[in-house]
């Protein structure tokens, strides 16, 4: 290193600068190996140490009594750091801190977090323990300031090494990039460059070949899988007897437990396979549904040659499946005997993960961005991710890489897109470099293909031009079908995403310089074998497209103006912190007002028309003039994409305004945070829809989840997903409710629209959370009353050492359960994503507590098109869509055959209201008390084993 460098860290009273404190700074000065030496000072804040920072930190009052104030160490501390570059984990808070107390550091800062999104993107949780552990470096986790520095330091020069161990060809293509834009890494990159040099480290392979071809090696083309002429039927006995006491499985597995309602599942299953026609399973926890369709969807696809496809909502199922029970099932039917029949063959199948086309880099893309004049820093950041990413994926799937806040845009300009793909004419495709097709190969080729809803639904939106050709289907979480379809099949746009794709056609940088495809086109036709009337006619298309994108992007802006103003006296509190819906009707588009939206709309449209139509004469221009170079078929491709999408946005925006159609839903909605007002459209009905692109192609189609049914029938589904001739088998938990789950229901809960509900609430919650020691999951229905409760509760909690977790405010999703799980003694807050897709087995997860039963909101405008459906809304639509998420919410207690725990229930209207029996019929049998509120930490105590029961 050419220079010393300061790792620096503070521990504070809190999260917000200005508000909170900084109650310890400490701060290494190192260059390279050697430490240069080291500042530390405990810091006496003005206000209070909260008891939750001390258990955090181990600082106590005591120490911080006679400590100095912070204004009388700042001259030293600005000494000790200079001008040296500043390296900390999420450096910007803590130089946030420094700064509101007095003290404004301007020097270079590198973050260690963002390094880790360059260099560790496979980490789950980028805490700064975390990365030490993923860097094989030992992190005590003290949470003190002068530890920490240290660790920063232990992991800045890891970083460091594993920099200068890069290619110099790499090394030189991040300074290439980041000279193109204000990128806070560049310093580094060019130190790092320059030590390289300097001691001979790295290799710069051979030029010739565009990057990415020299990045990533070619993969061998599967082959295709071939139907057989076997159509002999499954024999359900001899699959059935797999899952026997003493079949193949219960020989692979020490502890495996025979399942009747498994058995049950997989002949149903098998049938439907056989003999083609719809199915619907319920299948309760624990049954093992997964494994009960896997078995003969495998047997099926094997004998037969043809594929079964999967379709799963979460990636935590999809997960389980790819990485676990297909891997388990091919390990388990290895190990088949004679007496197993043909089973020992059915191993050799093989399976394939197909994610949306979104998700995969296309190579040709990249290429052309990074060639790219100017870049913007989030564009550099994400070429230098892909970059360093490149030689290591197998896949190019996004997943693998850890993109940030506007780099999630940037992706969409790198991603496989229909419209931009040259298949077959492509270099990359031709030599098995393209990530897509390398992915639709495996497809091709395998038995199982596992994919997500959204991506089931994208193939029905593109008739059917997405996945390979297949007969039968697995629909697992089919619960989320008709909300997935919706999504899928709808459409959205902003004020900021339509500057976005006008800026991708043409955008100014100055008097005399534009980006975007404009500025490139004249390169192109700069060729002798075009004719000096064609270069004509490019000029002129050029010149009106670009007027035309300049009086769309003001006519946009006057648009969003305009709306901005009609939406303000509808909204009933600007200050709300919830984003804000307003459903557009027939009755709305004949107010006075609206007509002045249209004629604002239809000045942007007239604009996006005429882009659109010189578009399409500039491509046929090309067809006809452009060279057959690989450069030439890319410009062409991205000409085609922004032709689309250009109409896409004109058609689908006119409708939303002027035009809706009867199947239609259409609102607006703003953002509470930034403003941002959108545009969406969504299908009243799928049901329709799904019969006619997808159940109608298929001869077999299954659809399972834990939560299908409402007080025993799956009619509500069968009406909302268009399925009135489907089987239907409904099979209970295996596990003993009675025994492993109290559900306890105060009867004198005050109503949720009660004043004094929030403080009965969080009284509850508290006196419940000492009786359980922790292990306590809540559900809410909204994040508002979430962070009533967690301000309520947290501080009497954390003086008896429970730690309150709280959604949206102690970090993302995974590191609340992370942290839930390795600590007994908390309780967790979550709304929405919490009340599915949770495993927590064992004691970790004793209580689950549900604030309130999960009606949708009456606004949001999908629900409130529906309703408009029914003759009585409440009960046949708002009713059983409530039952079945409560039913998710409840399943996240048992997990186990061992589990044991207690459900609350703080809502009384089950009990009061004729709907509240529906709710509870349609649960497993748990132990049932009512009691009064007084009573639940008793029974808490007693059912988990405190006391006799």
């Amino acid at each position: 290193m050419r220079h010393p460098y300061v790792a620096l860290d503070v521990e504070t009273t809190g999260l917000e600068a200005g508000r909170d404190e900084v109650i310890e700074v400490a701060a290494v000065r190192f260059q390279g190996e050697e430490v240069l030496g080291t500042w530390h000072s405990l810091i006496r804040p003005a206000g209070p140490l909260p008891e939750a920072i001390s258990r955090l930190t181990g600082i106590t009052p005591a120490d911080l009594e006679h400590a100095p104030r912070f204004y009388t160490v700042l001259p030293e501390l600005a000494r000790f750091i200079g001008d040296a570059p500043i390296v900390g984990h999420s450096v910007g808070f803590d130089l946030e801190f420094l700064a509101a107390q007095g003290l404004s550091l301007n020097n270079p800062r590198l973050d260690t977090y963002e390094l880790s999104t360059l260099l560790l993107p496979e980490l789950p949780d980028r805490s700064l323990a975390s990365v030490a552990r993923g860097l094989g470096l030992a992190y005590p986790e003290q949470h003190r300031a002068l530890a920490d520095a240290q660790a920063v330091r232990g992991v800045f020069l890891a970083f460091w090494r594993r920099l200068l161990a890069l290619d110099l060809e790499i090394l030189e293509e991040v300074l290439r990039l980041a000279g193109k834009a204000e990128w806070p890494l560049r310093l580094l990159f060019e130190e790092v460059a320059e030590e390289a040099l300097r001691k001979g480290f790295g290799r710069k392979p051979p030029g010739g070949l565009p990057l990415a071809l020299r990045l990533v090696e070619p993969a061998p083309r599967p082959r295709a899988l071939e139907e057989t002429e076997d159509e002999r039927p499954l024999e359900e006995e001899s699959l059935a007897a797999l899952l026997s006491p003493g079949g193949l499985f219960a020989r692979a597995f020490p502890h495996y437990e025979h399942r009747p309602q498994q058995v049950e599942m997989l002949r149903a299953v098998a049938r439907t396979l056989n003999t083609g026609g719809q199915l619907i399973v319920e299948a309760g926890t624990g049954v093992g549904k997964s494994m009960a369709y896997l078995l003969p969807a495998v047997a099926m696809a094997v004998r037969r040659g043809r594929p079964v496809v999967i379709s799963t909502h979460t990636i935590n199922l999809q997960d389980q499946l790819f990485h676990k029970d297909i891997p388990d099932l091919k390990k388990v039917l290895s190990q088949a005997g004679p007496e197993e029949g043909e089973a020992a063959r059915w191993a050799n199948f093989t399976a394939a993960l197909l994610k949306g086309r979104g998700n995969y880099l296309c190579l040709r893309r990249w290429e052309t961005l990074r060639r790219s004049a100017t870049l913007t820093p989030e564009q550099v950041s994400t070429l230098v991710k892909v970059l360093l990413w490149l030689p290591r994926t197998r896949t190019g799937d996004r997943a693998e890489l850890a993109l940030v806040g506007r780099e999630n845009a940037v992706w969409n300009e790198v991603a496989s897109h229909p419209h931009a793909c040259r298949g077959e004419e492509c270099p990359y495709w031709q030599q098995n470099r393209c990530f897509f097709y390398r992915a639709r190969w495996q497809a091709e080729a395998a038995h199982l293909i596992v994919v997500n809803h959204s991506l089931l639904l994208s193939d029905v939106a593109t008739e059917n031009r997405v996945l390979p050709p297949y007969r039968h289907l697995i629909v697992d979480e089919a619960h989320h079908l008709e909300g997935v379809a919706t999504d899928q099949l709808g459409f959205h746009v902003t004020a900021e995403e339509i500057f976005f794709h006008l800026a991708a056609i043409s955008r100014p940088v100055g008097p005399e310089r534009e980006e975007g495809l404009l500025s490139l086109l004249p390169l192109f036709f700069r060729s002798p074998r075009v004719p000096e009337a064609a270069r004509q006619t490019l000029e002129m298309l050029c010149r009106e497209v670009r007027g035309s994108v300049e009086a769309a992007r003001v006519a946009t802006q006057t648009f969003f103006e305009r709306l901005e103003a009609f939406l303000r006296p509808y909204r009933e509190d600007s200050s709300s912190s919830y984003d804000w819906h307003w459903r557009i009707t027939s009755g709305v588009r004949v107010q006075p007002d609206w007509s002045d939206l249209e004629i604002g709309w239809e000045a942007v449209a007239g604009e996006l028309w005429r882009i659109q139509e010189r578009l399409s004469r500039i491509y046929q221009l090309g067809l006809e003039y452009l060279e057959e170079s690989p450069e030439s078929q890319d410009l062409l491709a991205e000409i085609s994409l922004l032709g689309q999408r250009t109409a896409e946005i004109r058609e689908q925006v006119t409708d939303i305004v002027s035009q809706g159609r009867p199947n239609g839903i259409y609102w607006l909605s703003m953002e509470a945070q930034s403003g941002t007002i959108g545009l969406h459209a969504a299908p009243l009905h799928v049901g329709p829809l799904l019969q006619g692109g997808l159940y109608s192609q298929k001869e077999a189609l299954v659809l399972t989840s834990a939560t299908l049914s409402t007080e025993g029938s799956v009619a509500f589904l069968r009406e909302r997903l268009n399925l009135p001739d489907a089987e239907e088998l409904l099979l209970d938990s295996p596990f003993d409710y009675a025994h492993a789950a109290l559900l306890v229901i105060p009867e004198d809960m005050p109503d949720p629209t009660d004043p004094q509900y929030g403080r009965a609430l969080a009284r509850t919650l508290v006196q419940t959370c000492l009786a359980s020691e922790g292990r306590m999951l809540v559900l809410f229905t909204s994040y508002h009353t979430l962070r009533q409760a967690y301000g309520a509760i947290r501080r009497p909690l954390e003086r008896e050492n429970i730690a309150v977790l709280g959604q949206g405010i102690d970090g993302s999703r995974h590191m609340l359960l992370e942290k839930f799980r390795r600590n007994p003694r908390s309780v967790l807050l979550g709304t929405s994503s919490f009340w599915e897709g949770i495993d927590v087995v064992g004691e970790g997860l004793s209580v689950l507590v549900i604030a309130k039963l999960p009606f949708d909101v009456p606004t949001n405008p999908i629900f409130a098109a529906r309703c408009e459906l029914f003759e009585e809304p409440f009960a046949r639509y708002a009713v059983p869509q409530a039952v079945l998420r409560f039913k998710q919410g409840f399943g996240r207690l048992i997990r186990s055959q061992t589990d044991r725990g207690v459900v609350i229930l703080l809502d009384g209207r089950v009990l009061t209201r004729t709907y509240g029996t529906t709710f509870l019929r349609s649960l497993p049998p748990a132990t049932l008390r009512r009691a009064h509120l007084s009573e639940v930490p008793g029974l808490v105590r007693r059912w988990l084993g405190q006391g006799e029961w």
